[in-house]
């Protein structure tokens, strides 16, 4: 099969969301407090070229003794209608989370499921394709879609004392699991604050000049992913990803807002 630059990369999304910290002063005002509950914030989706806003994540995360039980992303598009949904549960990883996501508008889906012991990935292009399987077993450290935070999160103090670290991801949009590397490659302030920024990329000398990067910006003290730089997972009108940045703000922008964007509190999946 040859290389396919946007398949390669869009595999590799962090959707994300942000860190999940016991407690933090950098969090948006409606995220919970303590270890156990819910928290609920937004990321905003701007083209990486350009900067026009295209959609809002809403996320709402269920937690218990501090680990990550169930997790829903709702994705509310410029016109303040659904585009996607996503919905995890952590309780067999925190790194490689069962979930499932599905595009209405084009049946398109993709997802991990875990029965009776085997890991299966699986998507479906539209709603008349035939879904395609793939069993995969866990080699950690290993991680899948938002789990990656998590993964992150575990090794934040090796990556900024300045270690290459290597792990597997299963990229259920590929069918495969790929080898990636992330490292600190520099520092940024978010909203007015320090950030450290890392880099994940393929573990793959001759194509690695080849794909985007992942660019990740961390606040430091609470390890909470604050922006993401990279392949959405998001379709355009073609049917194609785009790259994005997604910015989880404390404050949700006044363009978002403008365009039917939910607010950030627990239970909004409507316009604000």
């Amino acid at each position: 099969m040859p290389y396919d630059k946007t398949r390669y990369t869009a595999a590799l999304l962090v959707v994300l969301g942000a860190g999940l910290p016991a407690t933090s002063p950098a969090q948006p005002a409606n995220a919970a407090a303590g270890p156990n509950g819910p928290r609920c914030f937004n990321g905003y989706a701007y083209t990486l070229d350009g900067g026009q806003y295209r959609y809002t994540e809403h996320h709402e995360l269920s937690r218990q003794n501090g680990r990550i039980t169930d997790w829903d992303v709702t994705y509310v598009g410029r016109d303040g209608q659904v585009v996607a949904t996503k919905h995890m549960d952590f309780s067999a990883s925190q790194t490689v989370p069962v979930y499932e996501m599905t595009m209405p508008a084009s049946g398109y889906l993709e997802g991990i499921s875990h029965d009776d012991g085997t890991w299966t990935m699986y998507k479906r292009e539209s709603a008349d394709a035939d879904r395609q399987n793939e069993t995969f077993t866990i080699d950690p450290p290993m991680a899948a879609d938002s789990g990656f935070n998590e993964l992150v999160r575990n090794r934040f103090d090796a990556l900024q004392s300045g270690r290459t670290i290597k792990f597997k991801f299963a990229a259920a949009g590929r069918q495969s699991v790929i080898d990636l590397k992330a490292s600190k490659t520099g520092t940024a302030r978010f909203e007015g604050q320090p950030a450290v920024v890392f880099t994940a990329k393929l573990d793959m000398f001759l194509v690695n000049h080849l794909v985007q990067s992942l660019k990740l910006t961390y606040d430091p003290d609470t390890k909470r992913l604050v922006q993401y730089e990279g392949i959405g997972n998001i379709h355009n009108d073609a049917g194609e990803v785009y790259p994005v940045r997604v910015s989880y703000y404390d404050e949700m922008p006044a363009v978002a807002k403008e365009h039917g964007a939910p607010a950030p509190a627990c239970g909004s999946s409507s316009a604000s």
